[in-house]
């Protein structure tokens, strides 16, 4: 059975640096699912933590995009599962790390809506429409994905236009379907999805000191408070994550100890 390890969760923990040790010392490399690293440029603000990286381990999928070209999920996917096959035909441990929670959430779960690809005509159609007409439309059109978006999502346009979208895409074809399913179903995966969390206290206060430390702007925190409240939602959320608080000693150890258990 191969084996996938993903370390997940909200900004400022330490993903990458804890990542860096695991690979380390059960020789692996990296796979980063984090939708902002993979432009290139703004390596502070991303927290491209290049300087922690002092072993030169392999991290993959950073660094590939101009900024402003379009990229989407089941890119992301499609490049991850590469790196990841590449990583255990070398006898290594691919190690996912990051915060971007769909991008992780599409590796271990089939979701094959985020393979419609996106319609810019359909866009520009729609572009100006306020949330009440793009809600009514996707009602007249799908009313089944209507009534099951909670209230933010219906007030949300651009979350509307994507659910317009998929509704109108043809469906999906089952050859697409296996294709996607390869990586979990053709190859005999088994992944350990490792949390690392802690209070939104405790969060903020690393998230002042990194952007202090980084010589970021004030506003530049304040969005990356945001992110990381968002973050912690959405993660809550999320099944078969074991997670650790980093303000508790020994989680280290801990973790370490859950990984060597389940990789030997």
């Amino acid at each position: 059975m191969n084996k996938v390890l993903i370390i997940c969760g909200p900004t400022a923990t330490g993903k990458t640096k804890f990542a860096l040790e695991l690979a380390k010392k059960f020789n692996g490399e990296l796979v980063s699912a984090d939708s902002r690293q993979v432009y290139i440029g703004n390596d502070l603000e991303t927290g491209k933590d290049f300087h922690l990286n002092t072993d030169h381990i392999k991290i993959w999928l950073l660094d590939i995009l101009q900024q402003g070209e379009e990229f989407s999920v089941s890119a992301w996917r499609h490049l991850a599962q590469e790196a990841i096959k590449d990583i255990l035909s070398q006898g290594k441990l691919p190690i996912v790390v990051g915060g971007s929670g769909l991008y992780i959430k599409s590796l271990v779960q089939d979701l094959p809506d985020i393979d419609v690809p996106f319609d810019k005509k359909l866009r520009k159609k729609w572009e100006n429409k306020s949330a009440k007409e793009l809600f009514d439309y996707l009602k007249s059109i799908n009313l089944k994905k209507a009534n099951s978006m909670n209230a933010s999502d219906s007030q949300n346009p651009r979350r509307l236009i994507r659910a317009i979208e998929i509704t109108q895409h043809p469906s999906l074809t089952s050859q697409d379907a296996s294709r996607r399913l390869d990586l979990r179903e053709g190859m005999g995966v088994s992944y350990l999805q490792i949390g690392l969390t802690s209070s939104k206290e405790n969060l903020t206060t690393r998230i002042k000191k990194r952007v202090a430390d980084r010589g970021l702007a004030k506003s530049f925190e304040a969005k990356e408070i945001a992110i990381m409240r968002k973050q912690l939602v959405w993660f809550k959320k999320q099944p078969l994550v074991t997670w650790f608080d980093i303000a508790i000693d020994g989680w280290q150890a801990q973790a370490i100890k859950l990984v060597s258990s389940w990789y030997n």
